[in-house]
């Protein structure tokens, strides 16, 4: 499923967990690795903008390049004692501009990244560049904590994801990230969570409509989901559990990877409207704040 799989890199410690879980999906996938180190001139660009001075960006000190060939470098080396194949590249702009294009100009079919980066002029704001790369590419993204660093062994993470959840809609973003929870729950053999939540707060205000009414209707549309999900992974041969949750969404996630060991989640960024829907892009942005599991997500188009 994954071919070429994209680490931007900040150089920092806060990388870490993202470049080692990245490591670790080419190695089961058998993907080429690509580093991308951004030397992030938008500072720079921000204060021309207001002084109306003008300059060469090619005069960038050069230890900002040095810094982000050695970054990148790390992981080209870290990536051969994998026995994996990678490709290692720097780049000057504005550090989401320079991910996107990039994914667009290799053919990335799997962005791993940090949601914390270093602070500093030469800094790569990996937290809010995660967050735009999240919201406007049209492949998958998985987001890891920086604070897993010192908390997850490298050990830990080679041995693979054992529980993967899936937060469910049944709407096509939702859909598609089944197909990938899925892939890889089978890659890894784990067991696969199916989660539909009920969310009393989204339609109690639904005019025309009494809760317990609503509630029926939902309760009926989350079984209908999960059901499918149970019956793709057996034609799969994917051990998977289900349940049907009422609550705040992203709280009853977060319980539900509490209570059930989860290693990694699995989300569409969008839900559909009508009386069905679980709020799926607004929880997951919710997830993606409050979730110390990483989680990949698939951008409804």
């Amino acid at each position: 499923m994954y071919t070429d799989i994209l680490i931007p890199t900040d150089g920092s410690d806060n990388v870490e967990p993202a470049i080692q879980y990245g490591l670790e999906l080419a190695r089961r996938y058998d993907a080429t690795v690509h580093a991308l180190h951004v030397v992030d001139s938008s500072p720079i660009e921000r204060k021309l903008e207001l002084t109306a001075l003008e300059t060469d960006l090619e005069t960038l000190p050069d230890t900002w390049y040095e810094a982000g060939d050695a970054a990148t470098k790390q992981i080209e080396t870290r990536a051969a004692e994998h026995g994996l194949d990678a490709v290692t590249e720097v780049r000057r702009g504005i550090p989401a501009r320079e991910i996107r294009s990039y994914i667009t100009d290799t053919g990335i079919d799997l962005v791993c990244m940090g949601t914390r980066g270093h602070t500093g002029l030469d800094r790569v704001l990996l937290g809010s560049v995660t967050k735009r790369i999240v919201r406007t590419v049209d492949i998958p993204v998985l987001s890891v904590k920086s604070k897993l660093t010192g908390t997850i062994s490298e050990s830990e993470i080679q041995g693979g994801f054992e529980n993967i959840l899936v937060p469910t809609d049944g709407s096509k973003p939702a859909r598609e990230a089944v197909t990938h929870a899925l892939d890889l729950a089978r890659t890894y053999d784990a067991t696969l969570h199916a989660l539909y939540v009920v969310d009393r707060g989204a339609y109690s205000s639904r005019p025309g409509w009494t809760w317990d009414e609503l509630q029926q209707v939902l309760k009926q549309n989350g079984g209908t989901v999960v059901e499918d999900i149970q019956s793709q992974a057996a034609a799969e041969g994917v051990s998977v559990t289900a349940e049907i949750a009422h609550g705040v969404p992203h709280q009853a996630i977060g319980e539900y990877c509490d209570q059930h060991e989860i290693d990694l989640v699995v989300m569409g960024t969008h839900g559909r409207s009508g009386l069905s829907r679980q709020l799926i892009g607004s929880v997951t942005e919710r997830v993606l704040r409050n979730s110390d599991e990483p989680v990949l997500t698939i951008r409804g188009v």
